[in-house]
């Protein structure tokens, strides 16, 4: 699930993006990971585990593993000789990964933690994408944002810095998903198990 928080509603104009750079901006990120328990002593029924107990994407499909994210910004206004600008920007990102992990007993053989350490590793590259993905939306953000020429008044600056945000927000929505369909949800990467 995506949500952001804004400071006013949208609207359409146009904006000169010239002299943006990337590097200005370094969201404040909170991330966690979140584990569920699987068992088993065989791969097949620790494959019935990770089915039965994984975490739900919004469409109600079952994963292994699972990202959710959020992008918030918040921007100032200062006065200017057109009227309003933005005075400063910034933006924070909360991402919480959900990751399987093998409950280790005597009946786990050792090759099969280690198939299911190799796995879960990967699994895990694939899920931080998803973060990093919300990372560099935001980063786009902010400094989209801080790039926003002056308005005649707050209220028209506002809206269409927030609707700039929104846009972005909307494509790395997009990005997510075709990533997950051009890697099969990692599989295609090497998370993969059995």
């Amino acid at each position: 699930m995506i949500w952001r928080w804004v400071a006013a509603s949208c609207c359409v104009m146009a904006i000169a993006f010239a002299g943006m750079s990337d590097g200005l901006a370094e969201p404040q990120v909170t991330q966690n990971i979140v584990y569920y328990d699987v068992s088993g002593a065989t791969a097949s029924e620790v494959r019935a585990n990770l089915n039965r107990l994984g975490p739900l994407d919004p469409s109600g499909r079952r994963n292994d593993g699972f990202t959710r994210w959020s992008v918030k910004w918040t921007f100032e206004y200062k006065d200017d000789a057109v009227g309003c600008a933005i005075a400063s920007a910034s933006t924070t990102v909360e991402a919480s990964i959900t990751m399987p992990r093998l409950k280790a007993d005597a009946s786990v053989p050792a090759t099969l933690m280690r198939a299911f350490t190799d796995y879960s590793d990967k699994l895990l590259q694939h899920e931080k994408w998803h973060v990093q993905n919300a990372i560099d939306v935001a980063r786009r953000i902010e400094n989209i944002i801080r790039a926003t020429a002056p308005e005649r008044t707050c209220n028209l600056l506002g809206r269409f810095a927030n609707s700039l945000g929104d846009r972005l927000l909307k494509e790395a929505v997009e990005k997510d998903r075709d990533y997950d369909a051009r890697t099969d949800h990692g599989r295609n990467e090497g998370a993969r198990f059995p």
